[in-house]
């Protein structure tokens, strides 16, 4: 091979990050909540409230799709020291976090409230419609403007400049971390917005590691389509 064309060496060797999970989950939160937020906003302008069960059904997809959102919060966390140890510029990088640090700060505190909403929604559909749906708007400006930042500042770095091996493991600590109410509902709803070639990756032939529930495509469905089909 001719040495002038050969592909430079990767800083930490040759095995890139699998970002698979983060990408898919980039793009889940975004669908989701571009839609909850335009649901919503329908509901608050129709002439009838939403039905009692379908308001519940509603509420708790909310409060759901919020706890899978802090779930990737602490991913984040989990991942920052990985990335710092891997960049050449840790007081750049260290100024990129305080941003995305203080991100997360303000969505914990519009999720909590878009939460506390969706419970009052359901309990009255036609009463606090319009209220929940200001908030869940809100919430999906600054998840979009948050992730838009992350995959245009934090997830290049992380491609070229952390080793796969320290990735994979920063992953396998998350997955113990874990704490989600409901990890086969969040692992169902992450593999419904995953193409085929995705999920493969997602849950390898053999299913799901030891210790992580498997998904449950079929009873998120059902729920899914209570909530968005009506």
């Amino acid at each position: 091979m001719d040495s002038e064309h050969a592909a430079p060496a990767r800083p930490y060797g040759p095995v890139a990050a699998d970002l698979t999970g983060v990408r898919v989950a980039h793009r889940a939160i975004l669908a989701d909540i571009g839609r909850l937020a335009g649901l919503l906003a329908a509901l608050a302008a129709a002439a009838e409230p939403a039905a009692p069960a379908r308001a519940g059904a509603i509420a708790g997809y909310v409060q759901r799709f919020n706890e899978v959102v802090r779930g990737h919060h602490r991913e984040d966390r989990i991942l920052r020291p990985v990335v710092l140890d891997a960049v050449p510029d840790a007081a750049e990088a260290v100024a990129g976090i305080v941003g995305f640090v203080a991100d997360h700060e303000a969505l914990d505190v519009l999720q909590a409230e878009c939460d506390a909403a969706a419970a009052r929604f359901a309990a009255d559909p036609g009463r606090h419609a319009g209220s929940l749906a200001g908030l869940l708007a809100v919430l999906r400006d600054l998840l979009a403007a948050h992730i838009e930042a992350e995959e245009q500042y934090v997830l290049p770095v992380i491609a070229r400049r952390v080793p796969g091996a320290a990735y994979a493991a920063a992953q396998a600590r998350i997955r113990q971390a874990d704490r989600l109410a409901d990890p086969a509902w969040s692992r169902a709803w992450l593999l419904s917005h995953a193409t085929e070639d995705e999920a493969r990756s997602l849950v390898p032939a053999g299913g799901a590691a030891p210790g992580v529930e498997e998904p449950q495509p079929g009873a998120y469905a059902a729920q899914a389509s209570a909530v968005f089909a009506g």
